[in-house]
């Protein structure tokens, strides 16, 4: 079945809006069946929250469903799955480049967690300590819920209200980067202290603005949702980098601070102009033709 899908501005925003209200809301919807879930990291709390975060990826397809309009047997229109990303062509190239483009970014720390695992001072798999539904939080159902919310529904929705691609890349990430200030409750009940809590949360609304806007940068220029997700759990799974060598004379790494800065820049320039070539030449149904 070919579908079309085209909707205002207003609808598009409202709908954005609406998405984000129904992923934030589901998460905390067990607090009425009498769960706490005072610890995000508890197994039970992940599990619940995965239901809950399934349960807003249906809300958010249907909502694309119940938009779409269908097209009439031999006219141009795409299948649900091409309208989110999903099926699309060159997936396995697409996912590939993203990932290498993605890991060019985090070259430095790449390097620096390799010279420290070789001197002994940390552990190859560092990330297994987190725990086994930490870790598949992390880096399966997070990367794999978000981006089909944030990023298929909602660029699908900007796109088909015919925003210019630079207000879709810079301006809708905001309602991703928004849906994560529900951990300031979860920030003040660990650190006892307001200031502390909103400090952490606007760091948290600026970075995953930054990955938002990576992402939907990634999502239009490929087409590919299955791409974005692997760029996503790369992601988590790095972390955020510890820079902390560079200016704390305490930290053992300190005096490798220039060759180890020196691989930061390099990383960075290296993602500045691999972000063209590699992402250029796909097919992608997120670019109004």
């Amino acid at each position: 079945m070919s579908l079309q899908l085209q909707v205002s501005p207003h609808v598009a925003v409202l709908g954005s809006l609406f998405l984000s209200f129904v992923f934030v809301a589901s998460l905390h919807i067990w607090k009425l069946a009498g769960y706490k879930d005072l610890n995000r990291d508890e197994a039970g709390t992940i599990q619940r929250r995965f239901l809950s975060a399934i349960l807003s990826c249906l809300c958010s397809v249907m909502l694309i469903r119940a938009l779409s309009s269908t097209v009439p047997e031999g006219m141009p229109g795409l299948s649900l799955a091409e309208l989110l990303g999903l099926r699309c062509a060159f997936v396995t190239t697409a996912s590939v480049n993203c990932v290498l483009l993605t890991a060019s970014l985090f070259l430095g720390p790449l390097v620096q967690h390799w010279f420290t695992v070789s001197q002994g001072e940390s552990k190859f798999l560092f990330s297994v300590e987190a725990g086994f539904w930490v870790l598949t939080r992390n880096l399966i159902l997070a990367p794999i819920t978000e981006e089909l919310v944030f990023r298929a529904c909602l660029v699908r929705l900007w796109v088909s209200a015919s925003f210019p691609l630079r207000t879709i890349i810079f301006c809708s990430p905001f309602c991703f980067a928004l849906a994560h200030t529900h951990h300031f409750i979860e920030h003040v009940r660990r650190t006892k202290s307001k200031k502390t809590a909103l400090l952490q949360v606007l760091f948290q609304v600026f970075y995953t603005s930054l990955f938002g806007i990576y992402s939907n940068f990634l999502l239009i220029r490929t087409g590919s949702l299955i791409a974005v997700i692997l760029a996503h759990t790369f992601c988590n799974h790095q972390g955020f980098p510890d820079i902390t060598f560079l200016i704390s004379s305490t930290e053992w790494l300190h005096e490798h601070r220039k060759w180890l800065g020196g691989v930061y820049v390099c990383g960075i320039l290296a993602f500045a102009c691999l972000a063209g070539p590699l992402t250029a030449g796909f097919p992608s149904t997120f670019v109004s033709k």
